[in-house]
């Protein structure tokens, strides 16, 4: 295993096992829930966007360490994006982790590549992007509003 697989491996342990943006928000404007109905992982999004910008940003559910890890790296990757930066950043992480597209992501989100390695694992592809899924059905709904 290389160095940068190590690294992966450590930042995806790290997700799991201390997840971001987790808790309640007092007032979103929308809450979204996805389920993987293959392995039983459970997804809840809440959002609050002000002016077009996703200021706040919960994410909540149970599942195993990819779900949990994806979901917690999503969350700190899209908070403080417009809608449309954070759509862009959904179709970019789906395209890399579903149709193997080469994605260059910006530094400040270069940790998302460490998920690149589940396209490997059909079965864990679901897993991966089931937050990335329902964030963005929660965008949709937002926008609505």
């Amino acid at each position: 295993m290389s160095l940068s697989e190590d690294l992966y491996k450590e930042l995806i342990i790290e997700h799991s096992q201390n997840p971001g943006h987790r808790g309640h928000l007092e007032h979103p404007q929308v809450v979204e829930e996805g389920v993987n109905r293959s392995c039983g992982d459970e997804v809840s999004v809440e959002l609050i966007l002000t002016d077009g910008v996703v200021s706040d940003i919960r994410v909540n559910g149970r599942g195993c360490s990819i779900s949990t890890a994806s979901a917690s790296m999503m969350a700190d990757s899209v908070e403080g994006m417009t809608v449309e930066q954070a759509e862009d950043l959904i179709d970019n992480f789906k395209g890399m982790i579903v149709d193997n597209r080469e994605v260059a992501f910006p530094d400040e989100l270069e940790d998302l590549e460490a998920l690149k390695g589940v396209q490997k694992y059909p079965v864990r592809v679901k897993c991966a992007t089931l937050s990335w899924n329902t964030l963005e059905q929660a965008l949709q709904k937002a926008v609505k509003l």
